[in-house]
């Protein structure tokens, strides 16, 4: 059969991957908790450059926001943002609708209307969905955002439980139009799962939905003209199943994007075969994991060039632990066994994403009940190389929703996609993680943007993350190195701060801020071994102190009181030139 070759043609290319491994960092991140949480969220909703977490919860949760502050810890600021909903939620998403530079966030509910979110630009939102032009009174189970149109404008499905699906149209500004009918994407099955992605590389975003009670799973083409076709079928993918969660990556690394699906009992691996096909490979490479499945994510957790996935099982209703199969490259193996990752509890939405930019990826679980969230920190050792891209885009959608990637190494290429929610409830973020083994250049990196630019960027160190504009390039790259400063000291006495550090080079800026963002006022002077920081009379509470010296040394501090170092950062900030 033409899977096979997914054995033949990797396994004299790609090095042994290390021992995948996990630590439970929930109690120390400030998560946990009781709540029926169940969706998941991230977006960078401060402009910080940390992605924050957006909880949804059941039976009046209420729903949580809590702000990244780095290093695995987060606050929680839901009632200072506004967004701290007491209803029913099952899904929530984040995405800039009128392309102001920050993220909005769109809560999916089942007893009452949907809420839309707008950022307002100073840590809080106002909510405008009925002014917008969206009202949806079913209960949602899928938010999704894309721009099937290219536009440049996100537009909206919602997928809702036993009553019609909805597509809203932006029509610039994040003001929409219900263009369901005339759209042929409507449905009124159990919607579950659901994923905007390119399946046939036409370059426009297709549909992809499960079900519920045994309904066949929906593959819509998208056209290109604002309509959809139902090509199920044809495409061998209308699994008729109880589905819950879809997500896809490229397992074998051959350009097309393969689907996961969880289900109760057996989950599915549709392989694309390229020619407008899919296969079930399940069962064959051992991913058809039999548990009560919901979120489900892709991810190089060992950097091998391979993307591995994350399984989450509702341990209460079936006895089947999470499970983590990691890509060898002639099939899967388990290698959650033991791990806390296995996290035998009532597991819903999981999301993928590095929290302390140590280049490998961290994961998050979302629980029905107690342990509430839980946080994974992946301490994988012997890590490979890695390289991550953050896209904004300009004649696109500023979240680059859509956006395609195709890194070059000597050992071949890969390849992802920008896209929004998918698995059960999850919003994963915008970062795009690539694992690169043993490579330690990437020759060039092409991204073909929804607008239809396509964009290539020769050169790029291994270990960094990048964030690349839309016809600029490379507009700043952040890298961790080993801390070269091996002390610091920080002393509060009145009304004068104290940072000693062995050494000191000129200092570029210091800025200290709470955590609302907020910019202290302060001045400073320095010697040849410390810095001195005069500063206003200050509550009790958690700072942040940025000091960047000329040698482009970052060293990020979060105080509590003045008195308690929590955690410091040490980064190498890169200015990058600009490529066009």
């Amino acid at each position: 059969m033409k899977y096979i070759l997914f054995a033949l043609t990797l396994t004299t290319t790609i090095s042994l991957s290390s021992q995948i491994s996990f630590v439970d960092k929930t109690n120390f991140a400030g998560l946990g908790g009781s709540h029926l949480n169940n969706g998941l969220a991230l977006g960078d909703y401060d402009g910080d450059g940390r992605e924050d977490l957006y909880v949804s919860a059941l039976n009046g949760g209420p729903n949580r926001l809590y702000r990244n502050l780095g290093n695995f810890l987060f606050e929680e600021v839901s009632v200072q943002a506004g967004v701290n909903y007491a209803g029913t939620s099952k899904v929530s998403s984040w995405a800039d609708i009128d392309n102001d530079g920050d993220a909005d966030l769109y809560v999916g509910n089942r007893d009452e209307a949907d809420l839309l979110y707008i950022n307002q630009g100073d840590g809080t939102f106002r909510e405008e969905g009925a002014s917008r032009g969206i009202y949806n009174l079913f209960a949602a189970s899928s938010v999704l955002f894309s721009d099937i149109n290219r536009d440049g404008w996100l537009d909206l499905y919602i997928g809702n439980v036993n009553n019609p699906n909805v597509l809203y149209i932006n029509n610039g500004g994040g003001y929409f139009t219900d263009h369901t009918q005339a759209s042929g994407a409507g449905d009124q099955a159990v919607a579950m799962g659901s994923v905007f992605f390119d399946f046939d590389l036409d370059g426009d975003d297709d549909l992809y939905l499960t079900h519920d009670a045994q309904v066949p799973y929906i593959l819509f083409e998208n056209m290109g003209d604002m309509t959809f076709t139902n090509i199920s079928a044809d495409a061998n993918v209308n699994y008729a199943g109880f589905g819950m969660g879809a997500d896809v990556g490229d397992f074998n690394l051959d350009g097309h994007m393969d689907i996961y699906i969880t289900n109760l009992y057996d989950n599915v691996l549709y392989q694309n075969m390229g020619d407008g096909t899919f296969e079930n490979v399940g069962e064959a490479f051992g991913v058809n994991d039999p548990g009560m499945g919901w979120g489900n994510v892709w991810g190089d957790f060992d950097n091998d060039r391979l993307p591995d996935i994350y399984v989450v099982n509702d341990y209460y209703f079936s006895p089947y632990e999470n499970v983590l199969y990691r890509n060898t490259g002639a099939g899967f193996e388990i290698a959650s066994a033991g791990d806390p990752c296995e996290s035998p509890y009532a597991g819903y939405a999981t999301v993928a994403t590095d929290l302390n930019d140590d280049g490998l990826l961290d994961l998050l679980v979302a629980n029905n009940g107690a342990p509430g969230v839980q946080l994974f920190q992946n301490t994988t050792s012997d890590p490979k190389h890695y390289i991550s891209f953050y896209l904004e885009g300009v004649e696109s959608n500023r979240d680059a929703l859509g956006a395609k990637l195709e890194v070059y190494t000597a050992a071949g290429i890969q390849y992802d996609q920008v896209i929004g929610n998918s698995g059960w409830a999850a919003d994963n973020g915008r970062w795009i993680h690539f694992g690169l083994a043993d490579q330690q250049m990437v020759e060039k990196v092409i991204i073909r943007w929804p607008s239809g630019a396509v964009q290539q960027i020769d050169g790029l160190d291994v270990d960094q993350k990048y964030r690349i504009r839309e016809g600029e390039g490379v507009i700043s790259a952040v890298k961790e190195i080993n801390n070269p400063i091996k002390s610091c000291q920080m002393i509060a006495r009145d009304d004068e701060l104290t940072l000693s550090f062995p050494t000191i080079n000129e200092i570029k800026s210091l800025t200290i801020s709470d955590m609302s963002g907020r910019n202290i006022p302060a001045t400073y002077t320095r010697s040849e071994e410390e810095v001195n920081v005069a500063l206003p009379s200050l509550p009790s509470g958690i700072y942040q102190v940025m000091v960047v010296q000329e040698d482009e040394l970052c060293v990020q501090i979060l105080a509590s009181g003045w008195n308690k170092i929590i955690s410091m950062s040490f980064l190498k900030i890169r200015s990058a030139k600009i490529i066009f």
